[in-house]
């Protein structure tokens, strides 16, 4: 060949390879998925059928559809529909992890964004942890499931955690009541969610020097009959009846209180805003909440008059987790325009907006790098509504102390 022919041929090759090295450096980087799919598929994972969780689950899918219709109405995510894959836990672990498993391996979503009771959320983590799928965790308060993963990246959590609430319930009790209480009696359910409260409450107690004496009983949520933990609280004659539950547990308790004539000067609950309550429970019951129908800011307000409208009550505060879980990571999926899990990371570390939760991000928080509430109310039932006692900045009411026993209440 000759000298002409030869560098002829080099001057092809060059051509080639550099044209191949353009081509191969413009393609996106393996597993990057600059492509998105049709729709953008979410995994929700609730308890929707099961009487003692079920309420709260079917709450917080209420207020996911809400986002969910409000963002395809306006075009989607990044041009795409936002669809949710649900999957029913009936408040089971095994069902749960199950669930979890399917929307992980076969559903092959993004995100999983759900789970409700501790004990659900701590089996279901200890399960699915050797995938290191993004989820975002709405409930679960257990200082164990925050052991577990609370510093796993791929992990993001909303609900407050045990010393969020249990320092913002001693807190009331020591410094926001004309007379502190001098017994405490605490009724708690027997999984993780419950144990772990109580043990928290009576070691913050000693803790801030508390002047109470405690006494705990555990309990079987989804019983149909709490007599025999209302009896013993009777023969305890505390100050604060101090019961740590889910919906479900409270209106038998109350039952069981008439019933059995127990008058303690307080009945204090967990999450006391679910709407039947005021039929349930009746005036006066007290509790600790991560969030108020009747807090008075802008987004907290549009949010009630929007839910109202489409379902002619008040939410429960389930209804804005959901919905602020959805906008959180639709707004992360538009900002990195990805949907592969370190993209997703790193925006959802990054989002930050305005909510019926108050403007809402992602912090460091005690054992968690991603969580997002950790204030607490303190709310009592009056004449129907409720009258938001602590903190200071939201207080429509005072604590009306001690309650009317229940000959005096009539009825």
């Amino acid at each position: 060949m000759s000298r002409k022919a030869m560098a002829a041929v080099i001057v092809v090759v060059i051509i080639v390879l550099a044209g191949a090295a353009y081509l191969l450096m413009s393609q996106p980087a393996p597993g990057s998925q600059k492509k998105l799919p049709e729709k953008i598929r979410l995994g929700v994972i609730l308890p929707l059928s099961t009487a003692s969780y079920a309420s709260a689950g079917q709450e917080a899918l209420r207020g996911m559809n809400m986002a969910v219709a409000e963002i395809n109405s306006n075009g989607g995510v990044l041009g795409k529909k936002v669809e949710l894959v649900i999957r029913d836990t009936k408040g089971d672990p095994n069902t749960a992890i199950n669930g979890a498993t399917d929307l992980i391996t076969k559903e092959k979503v993004p995100i999983i964004i759900g789970f409700y009771s501790s004990t659900v959320t701590y089996a279901s983590m200890n399960a699915i942890k050797e995938y290191k799928p993004l989820v975002f965790v709405l409930g679960a308060s257990s200082v164990k499931v925050e052991s577990l993963v609370g510093q796993e990246r791929w992990f993001f959590h909303m609900h407050p955690w045990d010393y969020h609430r249990q320092g913002t319930v001693i807190e009331f009790f020591l410094h926001h009541m004309k007379e502190v209480p001098r017994k405490i009696f605490v009724a708690y359910e027997d999984g993780v969610y419950g144990t772990t409260s109580y043990e928290y409450f009576v070691n913050l107690s000693k803790k801030e020097n508390a002047p109470w004496t405690v006494v705990g009983e555990s309990f079987k949520t989804g019983s149909s009959d709490f007599s025999s933990v209302v009896l013993k609280a009777k023969q305890q004659n505390p100050d604060i009846f101090y019961i740590v539950g889910y919906p479900g547990d409270y209106p038998v308790f109350f039952r069981n209180e008439k019933e059995n004539d127990f008058n303690p000067k307080l009945t204090f609950i967990v999450a006391p805003e679910f709407p039947e309550y005021p039929k349930d429970i009746g005036d006066y019951v007290a509790g600790v909440d991560v969030w108020s129908p009747y807090l008075n800011t802008p987004e907290a307000k549009a949010f009630v008059k929007k839910f109202e409208d489409k379902f002619g009550r008040p939410p429960e505060y389930w209804a804005p987790f959901g919905y602020t879980a959805i906008k959180m990571v639709c707004k992360a999926i538009e900002n990195a325009k990805s949907l592969t899990k370190e993209d997703l990371i790193k925006a959802l570390e990054n989002v930050q907006m305005k909510s019926p939760l108050g403007t809402v991000k992602f912090k460091k928080t005690g054992k968690t790098l991603h969580q997002v509430v950790d204030r607490l109310f303190v709310v009592q039932w009056q004449k129907g509504k409720i009258a938001i006692l602590y903190p200071e900045e939201y207080k429509t009411g005072n604590l009306i102390y001690p309650v009317p026993t229940w000959s005096q209440r009539g009825g």
